[in-house]
């Protein structure tokens, strides 16, 4: 596995499967490490794009714009493209989940995708009064030590300590430009969800199962389960379904 200005790369011998994947708000890639090496494992390429704005500095956040996150994820897809493998797969994570979205709504190639708690459907005051709120207090403080006590996470990712509200409302726009979309998306798909989801409703998962056109689909709902899933125990079981997602995808290609 190589790594190197955050993203992260693995590419077995003689694999003919491939992943593009895609980390959360605020993270990097190292967040879907878990991923990678289960994949790697299993003898499945991956590339964990860093998605712009991330990985880097919360101010360069507050200057990045959904736009510049779809541009950046697109590049990671034609990076993975151009190993030529037999079949490629997008995952994301969060609001990594929506970008994997847009690009099965934008982009050919794509064989299957793999949401984790996917992060479409963003709701309460705060969003509500984001434009206003985001004039008055540019950044919000994140306690990150509290974090992995708080949800039993047990292995470290990087996140920024604050997060620009400009940035939150970027994700607002985003999530809701792919709500209008997620009916234009056939792609075969699994969505992964946690019971346990206090970061966003644990009902984005099904809502997002229900609304794809995808002949093959499938939601998978982690008892239990908190929001990062590819840091927590839950990630055992998660893991559980990709293998033979992939392969009946796979088999229906034949």
């Amino acid at each position: 596995m190589v790594q190197g200005d955050s993203r992260i790369t693995s590419r077995p011998p003689s694999a003919n499967t491939a992943f593009l994947l895609i980390h959360g708000f605020c993270a990097a890639p190292d967040e879907l490490a878990s991923m990678s090496n289960f994949l790697t494992e299993n003898g499945i390429a991956s590339y964990a794009v860093r998605v712009a704005g991330h990985g880097t500095n919360p101010e360069d956040l507050a200057e990045t714009s959904r736009e510049d996150s779809y541009a950046s994820v697109l590049n990671g897809l034609e990076l993975v493209k151009s190993w030529n493998p037999e079949h490629i797969f997008v995952l994301g994570f969060s609001m990594g989940g929506a970008l994997t979205l847009s690009l099965a709504a934008e982009e050919d190639g794509i064989d299957g995708i793999i949401l984790i708690s996917p992060a479409i459907m963003l709701t309460g005051f705060a969003v509500k009064v984001l434009p206003i709120l985001k004039r008055i207090i540019k950044y919000r403080s994140v306690d990150l030590e509290a974090i992995p006590k708080l949800y039993g996470y047990d292995l470290t990712r990087t996140k920024y300590d604050r997060e620009p509200l400009e940035a939150y409302h970027q994700l607002v726009k985003l999530t809701r430009e792919v709500q209008s979309r997620i009916s234009e998306v056939s792609t075969p798909a699994l969505v992964i969800q946690g019971t346990a989801d206090k970061t966003i409703s644990p009902d984005n998962g099904p809502m997002v199962h229900d609304l794809l056109s995808s002949d093959m689909k499938e939601l998978q709902l982690i008892e239990g389960a908190p929001h990062v899933i590819p840091c927590h125990p839950s990630r055992t079981e998660a893991y559980s379904h990709v293998l033979p997602f992939i392969k009946k995808v796979i088999d229906s290609h034949n």
